[in-house]
């Protein structure tokens, strides 16, 4: 009745005092698996001595002895006695009083550094990394540049066409404002450099095309949303609009009408 048992459950430690009852009837009482009960570190506090251990012939081991540098400043702490003694296993001795076997000292203890949690290693070089965009255009394939270029030149046409319009109307875009005029400056200066980009073979061409396409959408025109909208896929993937282009095309070629034999 003069001593308080403790057991380390799951990295947690729980204390038994005032209790008739020994650490195996504790545990069972905590339903507990009974398997398990022999691998479990556990202990009293007796005499001013903390007292760790684990088995039926109350042994220490490595993990004995680890759990005694991690849990004794808790005991001490929970008990508010920082005198207490640390050790660990106990020498039976039959017919005379048993003592425990291993001190572990103040400096051990301070000094001891709880072991990190294992972490599962990741493979970095396994991970199949994905674009959010995936561009599809080869800037070095000359087919692409050349429909790039056109396509874009076209574009530029248009927004020249469409600021002409929206300037002169002074219903969305106003000389009077700054930032319009910025906007569409900026727009028309991509537009052409981007024609420079692919005739240069330079990898920021596609890029800078989708830069102006949100430019051109945040014109809030209805013209230049769609424009935006066409020139941001075409910058990805020219491979949709040519086969859209190849089927009219196909259709055209062959007209599906049968001309009635007289």
């Amino acid at each position: 009745m003069n001593r308080v048992l403790f057991m380390i459950i799951h990295n947690q430690i729980q204390y038994l005092q005032n209790s008739t009852m020994d650490h195996k009837e504790w545990y069972d009482s905590l339903g507990l698996d009974p398997a398990l009960y022999e691998s479990i570190v556990r202990g009293y506090v007796i005499e001013n001595k903390i007292v760790f251990f684990k088995g039926i012939t109350f042994q220490y081991d490595e993990e004995v002895i680890r759990s005694a540098k991690m849990f004794a400043p808790h005991i001490r702490q929970a008990l508010q006695n920082e005198t207490l003694e640390v050790y660990c296993g106990i020498l039976i001795n039959p017919g005379q009083k048993w003592e425990p076997i291993l001190k572990i000292s103040n400096e051990e203890i301070a000094s001891f550094v709880p072991p990190k949690s294992p972490e599962e290693k990741i493979d970095y070089s396994q991970i199949q990394t994905e674009n959010i965009l995936e561009f599809k255009n080869d800037i070095k394939d000359p087919k692409i540049c050349k429909n790039a270029i056109m396509v874009t030149g076209v574009i530029l046409v248009l927004e020249i066409i469409i600021k002409v319009i929206l300037f002169s109307k002074q219903e969305i875009l106003h000389l009077n404002n700054p930032m319009d005029v910025l906007l569409s400056f900026s727009q028309i200066g991509l537009l052409g450099f981007i024609i420079f980009c692919y005739m240069s073979q330079k990898e920021m061409a596609k890029y800078l095309g989708l830069v102006v396409s949100v430019l051109m959408i945040l014109t809030f025109d209805l013209l230049d949303i769609i424009l935006g909208i066409f020139y941001f896929t075409f910058s990805i993937d020219q491979s949709i609009f040519i086969k859209f282009i190849e089927r009219i095309k196909g259709k055209k070629g062959n007209p599906n009408v049968q001309s009635n034999p007289k």
